[in-house]
C-alpha cells in the first residue's frame, strides 16, 4: 500500500463519515471545488465564463455540476465524467412517527434495491434538509445531521420468528419501524425534537427530506488496513473521485456532474434524466459562440466516463459471477461492459479506456455479468443515448453492494482519481 493511496482514502473515509445524505454530500463537494479555487455559479444568473476557470452550481441542494473551459471542444471534443451519491436505505415518511404500546416508532419508506436485514439492531442517526416557515412567513430551509445515536430497529428473537435464518421477509410498513423514544398515551415527539434542531417550533415545519443512516463511522480493516468498511460507498467514493479529478488542474473542456435518485431510475430535475449536461454545453457552446453545427462537430468526439460502483467476485459466491472475468480489491479499476446495454460502454470506449490506463500506468479489470444473469444498470446508457456520445462505464470493486455497509479496497481510490486526472488532463 502506497502512502498516497492511503492519504487519499483517509479523505474518502472522512467525506463519506460527513456526507451521510445527497445535501450534506454537496456542501462537502461543494467545499473541495471552493478549495481548489472554482468560482460558484447559479444556474438563474446570466454566465458570463473564462477559459481556465473552474466553475460550479448547485441544483436543489443534491445535484452538483462542474466544468472548466480548456481545448477546443470543436477540435477535441469535450470530456465529461458523471455519478451519483443517493444509496439505497429508507427515507422518512411525511406522517412521520405514531406512539403505540408506549413506543414512538419512525415510519420509513424504503429508497432503491436495499438489503433490508442490514439495517436491524444497528444505531442509526437522521440527516437531510427540512423547509420551515421562517419569521416572515416565508419558506426557508436547512440542511441538518443529527451527530448521536437517534433510532434503532430491534430485531424479532429466534425463539419468536423460528425461520429468520431461513430467507426471512420483512414488512416494511409493519416491521421496519425504527424506536425512537419511550412515550406515554398517544403522544409523539419526533418533530418537536427535528423542529429544535432546525431551531423552528415544529407547527412552522413545512417539508422535509430526511434519512436514517447508521450511525457508526466507516473504518479502515484487514490485518494492513488493506479494506474500508464504509456505508454509501456505492456511489459515494465515484462521486468524490470525480470532484476530485475536477479540482485538479485539467486541460480539455472538461465537465463533472454527480447527480441524486440514481438508485430509483434518475427520474428527477436532479437526475441523470435532467437536462443539466445537455444544459452545461449549450451553454458552454455560447459563450464561445458556436453555431450549431459546430456543437455537434465538438459532441462528436467527445467522450463521456459514467462512474458507478462495480461488483468484486465474492469468493463465497464464486460461482454467481463469471468464472473467466474474477474481479478484485485493490487491482484497479473496472471497465463495466454488457451487450445489452445496461452498461453502455461500445468497443470504442473500451480501447480508450484501455489506452489511457496503460499510458498512465493505471492497474485495471473487467466485469462482465454471468451469460444467464443481468445484473444492475448505470446512468451511463442515459447519458449516452441522451447526447448521443460514446460513453465508458467504469467503477471501483466492491463487496456488499447496497447493503448498509460496504467493503472496498484502499488502493481503488487512489487509482481512480489519476484516472479522471489523466482523463480531464489530457
Amino acid at each position: 500500500m502506497t502512502k498516497a493511496s492511503k492519504n487519499y482514502a483517509n479523505s474518502l473515509l472522512n467525506f463519506i463519515n460527513e456526507s451521510p445524505t445527497p445535501f450534506q454530500s454537496v456542501e462537502n463537494l461543494a467545499a473541495m471545488l471552493d478549495k481548489a479555487g472554482a468560482v460558484r455559479i447559479e444556474e438563474g444568473d446570466k454566465w458570463e465564463v473564462k477559459a481556465g476557470v473552474l466553475y460550479y452550481f448547485i441544483k436543489s441542494g443534491t445535484q452538483i455540476a462542474s466544468f472548466r473551459l480548456g481545448k477546443d471542444p470543436v477540435k477535441y471534443g469535450f470530456r465529461i465524467a458523471a455519478a451519483h451519491h443517493d444509496t439505497p436505505g429508507f427515507r422518512i415518511k411525511s406522517v412521520p412517527s405514531k406512539t403505540d404500546m408506549g413506543y414512538e416508532r419512525i415510519y420509513l419508506e424504503g429508497y432503491g434495491g436495499l438489503i433490508v436485514h442490514g439495517w436491524l439492531d444497528r444505531p442509526l442517526s437522521v440527516a437531510g434538509r427540512v423547509y420551515y416557515r421562517d419569521e416572515k412567513g416565508n419558506a426557508a430551509y436547512k440542511n441538518i445531521n443529527i451527530h448521536q445515536p437517534l433510532l434503532v430497529i430491534p430485531s424479532a428473537a429466534i425463539h419468536v420468528v423460528r425461520d429468520v435464518n431461513n430467507g426471512a421477509k420483512f414488512n416494511l410498513q409493519t416491521e421496519m419501524l425504527p424506536f425512537f423514544a419511550q412515550r406515554e398515551g398517544n403522544e409523539t415527539g419526533f418533530m418537536a425534537y427535528i423542529a429544535k434542531e432546525v431551531g423552528c417550533k415544529a407547527e412552522d415545519i413545512l417539508s422535509y427530506e430526511l434519512a436514517p443512516y447508521e450511525y457508526a463511522p466507516g473504518c479502515f480493516v484487514g490485518e494492513n488496513e488493506e479494506f474500508m468498511s464504509v456505508p454509501r460507498l456505492d456511489d459515494a467514493a465515484m462521486a468524490h473521485a470525480v470532484i476530485s479529478g475536477m479540482c485538479d488542474k485539467g486541460g480539455y473542456t472538461d465537465i463533472g456532474v454527480v447527480f441524486d435518485h440514481e438508485e430509483i431510475g434518475s427520474n428527477s430535475d436532479r437526475g441523470a434524466k435532467s437536462d443539466t449536461i445537455a444544459m452545461v454545453v449549450d451553454r458552454i457552446c455560447e459563450a464561445l459562440g458556436y453555431t450549431s453545427e459546430e456543437k455537434y462537430r465538438a459532441l462528436s468526439k467527445t467522450i463521456v466516463f459514467s462512474a458507478d460502483m462495480a461488483h468484486a467476485t465474492h469468493p463465497s459466491y464464486a460461482g454467481l459471477s463469471d468464472p473467466n472475468l474474477v474481479v478484485k480489491l485493490n487491482k484497479g479499476p473496472v471497465l463495466k461492459l454488457a451487450y445489452r446495454q445496461s452498461y453502455s460502454t461500445s468497443a470504442e470506449g473500451s480501447a480508450f479506456f484501455m489506452t489511457l490506463c496503460e499510458k498512465e500506468k493505471i492497474p485495471y479489470q473487467i466485469f462482465n455479468n454471468r451469460s444467464d444473469a443481468n445484473g444492475g444498470g448505470t446512468i451511463g446508457p442515459i447519458i449516452s443515448s441522451m447526447m448521443g456520445v460514446v460513453t465508458v462505464d467504469i467503477g471501483n470493486p466492491q463487496l456488499s453492494m447496497h447493503s448498509v455497509r460496504e467493503l472496498g479496497g484502499v488502493e481503488d481510490g487512489y487509482n481512480m482519481v489519476r484516472l479522471f486526472k489523466a482523463f480531464f488532463r489530457g
